[in-house]
């Protein structure tokens, strides 16, 4: 995974807009502080500092949770074909190599790289939050209601909704995967990717009760499911419910893309 260059790409395009948000939060956050408390009114206040690290992690996550998947469809959308088009897959798979052993070989590395993703963007928004602007109360706005979580309690959420975004990323690696089994060409595969999550993130995301009966069976529409864990109380229920449903898209793609890559033509 990391011979590939897009690999190394994608930590260091996300380092470096780690490095922005932190100049812009440690310049800006007074700014955003008052702009944040100008919703409550005025006569309410609040001892303690709000501006600290867990804040600063749940900007972050809130502002690159939907750019993240498409870094990961970048690096994982020419696992396959890429080495097809260069010959490399002709060339071992004419040994006595198991197509389906490779395969989830690829789709291993794939899941390793997303949960590398994960921890990467975890540890430095969270390390690096609670290092520049020290730990504190964590304040939320989450379906019209705020919420304080203390330091631990902020802890224990991010990693929670961490490790769901992790399934997340999960599942458009294992669709971007099919799609680098379908085509040969990478940048082919990486484009109907993009496009097939798009289109079924724009169909989620509209207030329209046509689609009210098929949101809940679209993946896309668990992409902004972290941040329910920061409401005042989760609902185990739900969120089991939406990571079975991510669990089952992930397996769903792994047979497909499994039984076309066996049918595969290795020779042509």
């Amino acid at each position: 995974m990391f011979t590939r260059p897009y690999a190394k790409i994608a930590f260091l395009v996300l380092f470096i807009l780690m490095i922005i948000f932190s100049l812009s939060f440690a310049f800006e956050g007074k700014q955003y502080y008052d702009s944040f408390m100008a919703t409550f009114g005025k006569g309410v206040e609040f001892e303690g500092k709000l501006i600290n690290g867990n804040m600063f992690a749940y900007q972050l996550f809130y502002s690159m949770w939907l750019f993240v998947p498409l870094l990961v469809v970048v690096v994982t959308g020419g696992m396959i074909s890429e080495e097809t088009s260069e010959g490399t897959l002709r060339m071992v798979l004419s040994r006595k190599v198991s197509k389906s052993g490779f395969f989830s070989a690829r789709f291993f590395a794939a899941t390793v790289f997303a949960l590398l993703i994960v921890l990467f963007m975890a540890i430095l928004s969270i390390g690096v939050g609670i290092l520049i602007f020290g730990s504190g109360e964590l304040l939320t706005y989450e379906n019209g209601k705020f919420t304080i979580l203390t330091a631990n309690h902020a802890l224990i959420r991010f990693a929670i909704s961490y490790g769901f975004y992790f399934l997340v990323l999960l599942t458009v690696s294992a669709l971007s995967l099919l799609f680098s089994v379908l085509y040969n060409n990478s940048i082919k595969a990486i484009f109907v990717t993009v496009s097939v999550i798009l289109i079924l993130y724009f169909i989620s995301s509209l207030e329209i009760p046509f689609f009210d009966d098929v949101k809940p069976f679209l993946f896309t529409s668990y992409f902004s499911r972290w941040s329910h864990f920061f409401g005042d109380a989760i609902n185990w229920m739900k969120i089991i419910f939406d990571a079975i449903v991510l669990v089952v898209h992930i397996l769903l793609f792994y047979v497909l893309a499994l039984l076309f890559f066996n049918k595969k033509e290795i020779l042509d």
